[in-house]
């Protein structure tokens, strides 16, 4: 059977238990899976650490306590991706390609220049995301952290983000870094549920100017569709799924 973790860093029990009740749902069928919540965490990065050396599991997925997932099939969906290319790293529900070095934007998937994915939004009442693809997936620079699945583990950075913000797009460059894909799946109808309260507060911004000091190479001055990589060190990325 294959293995799987649920990791969530939890502050909020009634909450969670809301996400477990969903996970309750899922077909289960051919996998082992666990739960993994963490509590009292300095940071997200140091408790996504913490889990991630306490499982074997072959895939793990970091998802939020206010994250539901709608999908029954999901844990099948994400091993068919994960088997069709060793090469893919991490899958998320909701991402970009291109993100720009802008010190007048806020430095979120949603400033890059092509969204792919979506995620529903119970305070809208409807699914928010990027246009269609006819592609099974497609890769994005960086993904939102709402719900992220790996199939290899890599260390996150709580050396740099010692709080609750850019742990996402900064595991997303660490993943591309190793040369593995980070990827967003075609949803006819959105796999996931998010309860999003993104606060743009001194913290965020804080976070932010550490987020750009440390992954300036891998960002984008001049943003323009279709331009589909980045470079760094010499390397030229360019990412044809």
């Amino acid at each position: 059977m294959l293995s799987v973790a649920f990791i969530t860093c939890v502050n909020n029990q009634q909450l969670y238990q809301q996400c477990l009740t969903h996970l309750a749902a899922l077909d289960k069928q051919g996998f082992s899976v666990e739960v993994v919540p963490v509590q009292s965490s300095v940071s997200i990065t140091n408790a996504y650490n913490r889990a991630m050396l306490k499982s074997n599991a072959k895939y793990k997925v970091y998802l939020h306590q206010d994250t539901f997932i709608l999908e029954p099939l999901f844990l099948h969906h994400i091993h068919r991706i994960f088997s069709s290319d060793p090469g893919i790293g991490m899958i998320g529900m909701l991402g970009g390609r291109n993100m720009p070095l802008d010190e007048n934007k806020l430095m979120w998937f949603w400033d890059c220049a092509e969204i792919y994915g979506k995620v529903f939004l119970p305070s809208l009442n409807q699914s928010l995301g990027g246009k269609p693809t006819p592609n099974p997936y497609e890769w994005v620079t960086v993904i939102d952290g709402c719900l992220m699945v790996t199939q290899y583990d890599i260390p996150w950075r709580e050396d740099i983000f010692d709080g609750f913000h850019y742990y996402d797009l900064s595991q997303s460059i660490e993943f591309w870094k190793r040369d593995l894909k980070v990827i967003v799946p075609r949803q006819e109808n959105s796999w996931a549920s998010h309860i999003c309260h993104q606060k743009c507060d001194s913290e965020y911004y804080r976070l932010r100017k550490k987020f750009i000091n440390e992954y300036r190479p891998y960002l984008v001055k001049n943003v323009k569709k279709g331009s589909y990589g980045f470079s760094y060190n010499s390397k030229k990325y360019r990412f044809i799924v």
